[in-house]
């Protein structure tokens, strides 16, 4: 169970239909595929290792599902974080995960700013969203034009695949470790309890930071 294979699969079997619609973007599942690889090239030059936390900071949107597919296409282990914390909080977070590499959209440019100061373990930032990025920020959509697609790391079964963030009701969140096989098995088990025919268009309104709207992209 590796979460990647759903891409094999539609590359294989429907290159050309619509993967993802956001705004006025459209990708093919080929395009989508070919884009996961060249953010994975570029996160893995930034030196994400297999195991390696990286953040992204962001609103839903394609580049969100993109960052999940990528993280894990490169070895990695997604750390969605909670859109709706202080700058302090999110310090807590990216440090409590030692979480090296933090993407960030231009709405929250400068909270992924102030990291620089407040957390101890970013070493990266990187900016990952419309519009130009901020100065002496890495710009991804720049990086990935001048990537190779690189290969699939395949990591799967029991292998980390998230650190998901609690409330933090009773005191400070907690990042749930989550793998692979825990995430692929859950949306098996949501297929089997309500299927999806072959043509179905989802629309995500839910937090993508948040498991729920996680699981609802997978």
């Amino acid at each position: 169970m590796y979460l990647t294979q759903p891409l094999h699969k539609a590359l294989q079997e429907r290159p050309h239909a619509t993967a993802l619609v956001c705004g006025e973007r459209r990708h093919t599942f080929a395009q989508f595929v070919d884009r996961v690889a060249r953010l994975a090239a570029v996160l893995q030059d930034l030196g994400v290792q297999p195991g390696d936390r990286v953040g992204l900071l962001a609103l839903n949107s394609d580049r969100y599902v993109e960052y999940l597919y990528a993280t894990w296409w490169a070895g990695g282990v997604i750390n969605p974080v909670n859109i709706r914390w202080s700058a302090r909080e999110i310090a807590y977070s990216l440090d409590d995960s030692d979480t090296r590499i933090l993407l960030a959209d231009a709405n929250f440019a400068e909270v992924a700013r102030q990291q620089r100061e407040l957390s101890r373990s970013l070493k990266t930032l990187v900016h990952f969203g419309d519009g130009p990025a901020p100065e002496g920020v890495a710009d991804a959509e720049a990086l990935m034009a001048q990537a190779q697609p690189v290969p699939d790391a395949r990591r799967g079964g029991s292998d980390l695949a998230a650190v998901m963030y609690t409330g933090g009701t009773t005191g400070l969140p907690k990042g749930v470790m989550l793998t692979h096989g825990n995430l692929y098995a859950g949306q098996l088990s949501a297929n089997m309890a309500a299927k999806r025919p072959d043509e179905a268009v989802g629309l995500n309104m839910a937090p993508m930071f948040h498991v729920g709207g996680t699981g609802l992209t997978l």
